[in-house]
């Protein structure tokens, strides 16, 4: 069927790949046969010929089946493996001058057959058809090292020597992406004239296996002259000491085909027997000099030695004390496996080689048939020889040799742990879509990690919450947590907004609400020194107890409602860790000690903050870095929203360092500290740290994979649910639609909401909202309420009778920022409308070039947007009066805004700056109950205007102006038509100046100065008689200097009888009488 056109073209009606004859199986004749003897071999022919079509009946036996989807089991804790790899090339022949090829039936080029130094596939598409079921069969082979022969020396092809190695291990990855890794090469690589095409190689499961050490050549260029020299390595089982070591060496002998030396024929062993004896005795010796250098006795040789069990070659290492584990592989009925077939006899070549003391760990072993025994029409090479497409990815064929399997107990009485502590912070009760993703990224990261690992908080769980949690008062939170099996929480600010006794009493309930402890090693009752909290707990991970220590902020008291805490008192955090970890190491109550401290940086790692500016910067956390014990190995922070993940000098400690993590807030990242602890010491040895952004994979696989996922998507369903049916409560009424800036759509469809360019009568009642909250001086004394466009998610509709539901009104501001105050100049508040034009921090623009802040209705400022950046801002006034730039103008808004969010970075310059506690859901709900039903106001606090009156004007002179932007486009906004015109001098004379005609919201004014006007500063107002819109502009009016006429006297006729002249004289003179009298 490999032969001529014509065989090629038949079907084989006793092959199929779903029903395959495997060498080994049992057959069951169900009709007589032909016994006869052609080409030197006995065979059973069919007694008629055999077809596709007559098969059912000609068809003289049927053969049981005899695959295994994985080798037998064979125990242990990290399992080795033989794999000759088919001369796995990716440097295929058609990328290289002068090969030839074996090609399909059609011709099509599949390997390369010579003229080439390439041995594999012809071009990637036949590559992609090896490296898939190689791929499948190292994946479901189970081992944890892998011993691979016949892969590509991709040196010997002016790549990196280690390229194929890295290619074949990417694509392991594929599916279970960072599982696999490869051992490097050595520095002590051979010289490319002493290396073959194919090289061997290792690799390794990095969650199971360790590489000790370099990789070690055997370069021995006589024994080796004609073979792959041997490779060795050191690995142990992660996480295990020393004494769990062993060396694994790597062999690809001689082969059988041909004579290394003229003498060196077949003689009973197959061509090369001396060469092969020869490389055995040579890597004999390389075995016992690294057993003395590498400190371990136990060492495996492993690979292809092209030598079956009792030949001279594997005879010298038996006489060396070596226990060949193909031996301990056995079929059910107890028989021998093999894994090789050549010439209709089967044998192994392929060998795992055990010291004794290697040896004595072995649990078990296993020659798994997948490749010996199958036709060579399933290999990828055979693709399209036979018009039956035999071709699958799968781990059948995959290469002509079988895999060894060993298994290997070393079990962990480990030199050293690995413990894995993640960390969130200011989660904010964020029970919405992406709850599952937060629980699925917790879950990824514990089934990654290598040992125990304890879920930590450090505070603000709860309060500032989303709609769904908050209005349950935070209980869907809580059973989240309670479904991670959050090991224990810092207690924050926010677990405060409802008072001690709520906290003490509902949240935690004596632990049948909140399990895991909430701690506060800061938090005293009034008056006295004794905690009100636990101060610490201990958890036991893998051998090591590691004690928790909870702090919170001292400003606990600026932030919530001060008579839900009349009872407690606040210290400072970093002498409660000191005084704790005292007692801890003391009182040897653990060995390693972590902090959760409800308090952080002011920046972070995003921000382009460094460690060292953040603690130059002095304050609580300059002090947590720097007067923080020693005694303490790692610390997670939270409060301050930031992300960072730093090595922090320990103070008195020279040289070492311990983490420092925040993730930021919400669950967008998961903290993770990983600990190595020496556990005869139980000393801190290694860490890592880092912040993990939450996945993206799909909610339904993480549901399916992670039981505690599926736990967590049942409550946020409910959650949501029942939110859903909360959420229609009325909390107010509009008399008519309050929107964003709607944008019309050119093709004539419903207009877009949400153009963040343009001022809405939404922004501006956000404005008026803040500004009204946090106007009372407890609550930070506002004067001017801002709103960013993007806050704002949805419209205030009237429809169907004007009631805004709590869930409507939670729509538009759905993000749930704290209220916060901060002091800017009359300059920075310019500046803070300057940057309306947006930059990034480098200057460059993005996508949004400008964005609309709304603005409460006692400011009114004018630009012209043609002027140079900086200077676009014309005019600005607060309650009416021009703003002074050296004055301080308290400003109310979201915290996101107040730490320069959006691009307005003049706010993090801001003076003063104070969390009012309030949040902003709750404090819009409040305004819109306290003032409902609430109206549109149609009144723009922003217009265009281009001025082009002189710098100076007389009574009697224009004042020109160019005005724009008069209309909103909220929904509902009218259009203007008219202005009124009205000037004001210096001494308060009002004068109407009449109307000017409005188009498509601009309009050209040209007024003149009224006669008289007083010298000084007048002002022009002009009202949009529709909307109510006021554009005020200062006009400066000279003042009116009398300069007297020049009069010259007429000249009289000089004869009498000019009548004519006299007439013209007598004219002049009156007008001379007059000039005189000015």
């Amino acid at each position: 069927f490999l032969g001529s056109t014509a065989n090629k073209a038949q079907v084989l009606p006793y092959l199929t790949a779903t029903d395959p004859v495997r060498v080994g199986s049992p057959v069951t004749f169900k009709t007589n046969v032909v016994l006869s003897y052609t080409n030197n071999s006995w065979k059973f022919q069919p007694l008629t010929h055999l077809t596709e079509a007559n098969k059912a009946t000609v068809q003289p036996a049927d053969f049981g089946a005899t695959r295994t989807e994985a080798p037998a089991a064979v125990g242990g804790n990290l399992k080795i493996a033989s794999f000759n790899v088919l001369n796995y090339f990716p440097t295929t022949g058609d990328t290289l001058t002068g090969c030839t090829y074996y090609t399909d039936r059609d011709g099509n080029p599949i390997t390369v057959r010579g003229g080439c130094d390439a041995r594999g596939a012809a071009n990637a598409e036949n590559f992609e058809r090896q490296q898939a079921k190689i791929a499948a069969a190292i994946t479901k082979a189970g081992a944890d090292v892998v011993t691979l022969m016949e892969i590509e020396n991709s040196a010997q092809f002016g790549k990196d020597r280690d390229d194929a190695l890295a290619k074949l291990v990417e694509a392991l990855n594929i599916a279970t992406p960072g599982i696999w890794d490869y051992v490097r090469t050595p520095a002590n690589a051979p010289p490319l004239a002493d290396e073959d095409m194919i090289r061997t190689a290792f690799i390794y499961k990095k969650a199971v296996a360790e590489p000790v050490g370099e990789s070690i050549i055997h370069n021995d260029t006589v024994a080796f002259a004609s073979a792959r020299k041997p490779l060795a390595q050191v690995f142990k089982p992660v996480g295990t000491g020393d004494d769990k070591q062993f060396i694994a060496i790597a062999n690809h002998f001689k082969s059988k085909g041909s004579a290394a030396t003229p003498e060196d024929t077949d003689q009973g062993q197959g061509a090369s027997n001396l060469a092969r004896t020869a490389q055995a005795t040579s890597l004999r010796d390389f075995a016992a000099r690294l057993q003395a250098e590498k400190g371990t006795d136990k060492v495996f040789l492993i690979g292809d030695f092209n030598s079956y069990a009792k030949e001279d070659p594997m005879n010298v290492l038996a006489e060396a004390g070596y226990v060949n584990q193909d031996e301990k592989a056995r079929n059910a009925d107890g028989t021998a496996k093999h894994s090789y077939l050549f010439g209709g006899l089967v044998g192994s070549l392929d060998h795992i080689l055990a010291s004794p003391a290697a040896n004595a760990v072995v649990s078990g072993a296993d020659i798994w048939n997948i490749n010996s025994v199958e036709s060579v029409a399933l290999e990828y090479s055979r693709y399209n020889n036979n018009i039956t497409n035999y071709y699958v990815p799968d781990q059948f064929r995959a290469s002509d040799h079988d895999p060894v399997v060993v298994g290997l107990d070393l079990p962990a009485g480990p030199a050293s742990v690995e413990l894995n502590f993640l960390g969130i912070n200011d989660f904010h009760g964020r029970i919405d879509a992406n709850t599952v993703l937060f629980a699925g990224t917790i879950e990824k990261l514990r089934a990654a990690a290598p040992g125990a690992t304890a879920l930590l908080s450090a505070g603000d769980n709860i309060g500032a919450s989303l709609f769904a949690s908050a209005v349950a008062k935070d209980q869907p939170t809580i059973d989240v947590l309670n479904a991670l099996e959050l090991g224990a929480s810092a207690v924050g600010n926010h677990e405060f907004d409802g008072g001690w006794a709520d906290l003490q009493d509902r949240v935690i309930a004596g632990g049948t609400n909140a399990p895991f402890p909430y701690l506060g090693a800061n938090v005293y009752k009034k008056g006295t020194t004794e905690p009100v909290l636990p101060e610490y707990t201990v958890l036991e991970m893998d051998g090591v107890k590691v004690a928790i220590i909870g702090t919170v902020t001292q400003e606990v008291p600026s932030l919530v409602t001060p008579a839900g805490i009349a009872d407690l008192e606040f210290g400072d955090p970093v002498d409660a860790i000191n005084r704790v970890a005292a007692k801890i190491t003391a009182e040897n109550l653990a060995d390693v000690i972590i902090v959760e401290n409800h308090d952080g940086a002011g920046s972070g790692t995003p921000d382009g903050a460094t460690l060292e500016q953040e603690v130059a910067a002095g304050g609580p956390f300059a002090k947590l870095v720097t007067e923080t014990s020693a005694e303490v190995d790692a610390i997670f922070t939270g409060h301050t929203h930031k992300e960072y993940a730093w090595d922090a000098p320990v103070p008195g400690a020279e040289g070492k360092t311990r983490p420092i993590v925040q993730t930021g807030n919400y669950g967008e990242n998961i903290g993770q500290i990983r600990l190595t602890v020496d556990t005869a010491t139980k000393d801190v040895t290694a860490s890592t740290a880092g912040n993990v952004k939450r996945t993206t994979d799909t909610a339904a696989g993480l549901i399916g994979a992670y039981p505690r996922v599926a736990a967590v998507d049942a409550i946020v369903k409910k959650a949501l649910a029942d939110a859903a049916v909360i959420g229609d409560q009325p909390v107010g009424a509009v008399t008519k639609d309050i929107t964003t800036a709607f944008t019309a759509d050119p093709a004539g469809g419903p207009a877009k909401r949400d153009d963040r360019a343009s001022e809405s009568t939404l922004g501006n009642l956000v404005a008026d909202s803040l500004l009204a909250s946090l106007q009372p001086v407890e609550l930070g004394g506002a004067e001017i309420g801002v709103v960013n466009p993007g806050g704002l998610r949805n419209e205030l509709y009237y429809a169907p009778d004007g009631t805004v539901t709590y869930a409507e009104a939670n729509a538009v501001l759905p993000f749930v920022n704290n209220l916060w105050t901060t002091s800017l100049t009359g300059a920075q508040f310019k500046t803070l409308l300057e940057q309306q034009w947006q930059t990034n921090a480098d200057g460059t623009v993005p996508s949004r070039a400008y964005q609309q802040l709304g603005l409460s209705k006692n400011v009114n400022y004018t630009y012209d947007a043609t002027r140079a950046a900086g200077d676009r801002i014309t005019s600005i006034r607060v309650g009416g009066a021009l703003i002074d730039p050296a004055a301080s103008y308290r400003i109310g808004t979201f915290s996101f805004l107040a730490t320069g969010g959006d691009n307005f970075r003049i706010f993090t310059q801001g003076a003063d700056t104070k969390d009012s506690g309030l949040v902003d859901r709750d404090a819009w709900i409040k305004y819109l109950q306290a003032n409902s039903p609430v109206s549109p106001d149609f009144a723009r606090r922003t217009v265009a205007v281009t001025n082009t009156t002189a710098a100076e004007v007389r009574s009697g002179e224009a004042v020109t102006l160019a005005v724009s932007k008069l209309d909103l486009t909220s929904l509902g906004s009218p259009v203007n038509t008219s202005l009124s015109a009205v000037f004001t001098d210096a001494a308060g004379t009002v004068t109407q100046l009449g109307s000017i005609p409005v188009a498509a919201g601009s309009a050209t004014v040209n007024v003149l100065v009224p006669a008289g006007a007083a010298a000084g500063t007048g002002t022009l107002v002009l009202t949009a008689v529709e909307s109510g819109t006021v554009v005020k502009t200062d006009v400066l009016v000279a003042a009116t200097v009398y300069v007297p006429p020049v009069c010259t006297a007429p000249v009289p006729p000089t004869k009498w009888y000019d009548f004519a002249g006299w007439i013209r004289y007598s004219i002049a003179w009156i007008q001379y009488q007059k000039c005189l009298r000015g």
